[in-house]
């Protein structure tokens, strides 16, 4: 047994000692009980064939190990305390801690880890030689793929730790005032495979280890107030991400023909020379929220707001979002029900420039160089606005009809392109049913529509002629056809839902539920798009006696689409 694995068991007696030796210093006049548990035993893990498939997350080592649990709860008037610790192995624990003083304050600490195993790429499919001939003898032309493992004996995988805190205070008064705080560290630390693709002088790809040292702290303070029918919340957050691994580094193979030497490094970024790769950006976010609810006579009033701002330290790029709802539900009569919603956001995200080095002079014919330096715009830079009514009414116990309509529009600043403004709009309808003759069955049925102008992606252009260079490759356009759009959105869907729900007894329930939805697009000319989609399932619940309860569930997806495919053909 590891040194951490006896550590971890001292803790856990040490812990049960206090438990049991504690005496609360409340009144003795106070009701108080208390109870413990601990379970001594152990667990054999046997390791064969691709155990890593089905044992992502094992801890990968075969053997008997011990595991330990150990519960604890006890409450003397109006406190009580909670606690609860479960030892697997070194790599997997769990502690919870957690209690609440006269309805004032409460809180809960955690702790939990597990290993994650990380399937290595062997590439032992990437090895392959141009031939010149058709029985393919060596040595074969320059254009090959190769491969090489730097770490061949290396067991992939790392450990992901969280620790987790809830704390709330309610403040005595009619004001109601509750305090809230909550803090959460997810720290991963093992080893990782990163593969580096080389330039296509030689399509040269290596397997590396690297280091991981993730670590991701967050952070949450608000407050609730609830004076008379005005409920009003505030809540700022923190979420911070950085890695403290060291950033890998790799050599780049030196660009030249493999066969002649010519040297290519003018096609190409990097010849000859370590270069860091796969580097994690350091990230942060903050993020403030309010909330607020009223009630006046039969109408109720919902509204929220955020504003959150996300930046990438590292790069100094930053990601903005201001975005509102308002809910309005209102009860005109007994029998009848009104609810409307609107929400509106806005998203603005930093563009980025790409600097790369200009096409080197290789080739005689070729201009002295040619810059391919760009600016990558964000599509998710976008205002959304959406607006929704639904209208219920119920005229009897047994029955309620629902009637509902909904608009969506999402504007894109610079998707396809720079400044296009594009948008997509959205209208939906429903209508459905519930009907409930007796408490042992219930069943709903609900039609919608959904009708969709200029879905995203949009129609997009899958061939464009490229820029013609002097030289002696060439390739072939065979059809027209080749020349069009395409997409994979539908601009108009209408489907179906139904459930049913049966409960013949107390002890026994079924439930069935079908989803289906027909999609189509007919606004582009190379494609009749159809979307078929059927999502059956099915569930029972039996509890044939307090000590005994079956249950199950099945689900199905079907999902069917027409679509275009167009072949790469390169060499002739």
């Amino acid at each position: 047994m590891k040194k951490t694995d006896v550590c971890v068991l001292i803790s856990l007696l040490i812990i049960v000692g206090l438990l049991i030796s504690s005496s609360p210093t409340f009144s003795q006049d106070e009701p108080s009980f208390s109870s413990w548990s601990l379970w001594l035993g152990g667990h054999y893990t046997g390791l064969n064939d691709f155990y890593k498939k089905v044992g992502e997350f094992d801890s990968g080592k075969e053997g008997a190990l011990p595991e330990v649990l150990l519960n604890y709860s006890g409450y003397k008037g109006e406190k009580n305390l909670w606690f609860s610790g479960h030892y697997y192995d070194s790599k997997r624990i769990s502690l919870e801690l957690s209690g609440r003083s006269k309805e004032v304050l409460s809180g809960k600490v955690s702790y939990s880890s597990f290993y994650r195993q990380r399937e290595k790429d062997l590439l032992s499919n990437l090895m392959v030689r141009e031939a010149t001939n058709q029985s393919a003898s060596p040595p074969g032309g320059g254009k090959m793929v190769t491969h090489e493992d730097q770490t061949p004996n290396a067991d992939f995988g790392y450990t992901r730790h969280q620790i987790k805190s809830d704390f709330e205070v309610k403040v005595p008064g009619k004001a109601k005032l509750k305090l809230i705080a909550a803090h959460r560290s997810i720290l991963e630390k093992g080893e990782d495979q990163k593969i580096v693709s080389m330039h296509c002088s030689s399509c040269h790809l290596v397997s590396k280890s690297v280091d991981v040292d993730r670590r991701t702290h967050s952070a949450s303070l608000g407050f609730e107030i609830n004076p008379s029918n005005v409920f009003l919340s505030y809540m700022f957050s923190f979420r911070s991400f950085k890695s403290e691994a060291p950033v890998p580094v790799a050599f780049y193979d030196t660009a030249q023909n493999p066969i002649n030497g010519t040297d290519l490094s003018g096609r190409v970024i990097f010849s000859g020379e370590e270069v860091p790769f796969g580097k994690l950006s350091q990230n942060q976010k903050l993020a403030h929220t309010v909330k607020v609810s009223t009630q006046m006579g039969k109408s109720k009033i919902f509204g929220s707001f955020t504003n959150s701002q996300a930046k990438n330290i590292s790069e100094g790029l930053e990601i903005k979002s201001n975005g509102g709802t308002l809910k309005y539900v209102v009860n005109p009569s007994l029998k009848t029900k009104f609810i409307a919603q609107a929400s509106l956001n806005r998203i603005e995200n930093d563009t980025v420039g790409v600097d790369n080095p200009p096409w080197g002079k290789t080739d005689p014919a070729l201009e002295d160089s040619e810059q391919f330096d760009f600016i990558r715009y964000s599509n998710l830079t976008r205002t959304e606005a959406k607006g929704s009514a639904e209208f219920i009414y119920q005229p009897q116990r047994k029955y309620r009809l629902s009637f509902s309509a909904g608009y969506q529009q999402i504007k894109r600043d610079d998707y396809p392109e720079a400044g296009a403004d594009e948008k997509t709009n959205k209208l939906k309808f429903s209508i459905g049913g519930k009907y409930r003759p007796t408490s042992k069955f219930t069943g709903l049925l609900k039609f919608f529509l959904e009708s969709i102008k200029n879905p995203a992606p949009y129609n997009l252009i899958f061939e464009n002629p490229g820029k013609n260079y002097p030289s002696p490759f060439y390739y072939y356009q065979r059809e027209e056809l080749r020349y069009g759009q395409v997409t994979n959105q539908p601009t108009l869907v209408n489907g179906v839902e139904l459930n049913l729900n049966l409960r013949p007894s107390p002890k026994a329930s079924l439930s069935a539920s079908l989803r289906a939805s027909l999609g189509t697009n007919s606004d582009i000319d190379t494609l009749d798009l159809k979307q078929t989609k059927l999502q059956p399932t099915f569930s029972f619940n039996l509890t044939p006696t307090p000590k005994w309860n079956f249950f199950g569930n099945l689900s199905y997806i079907y999902n069917k689409s027409n679509g275009l495919a167009a072949v790469a053909m390169m060499d002739g």
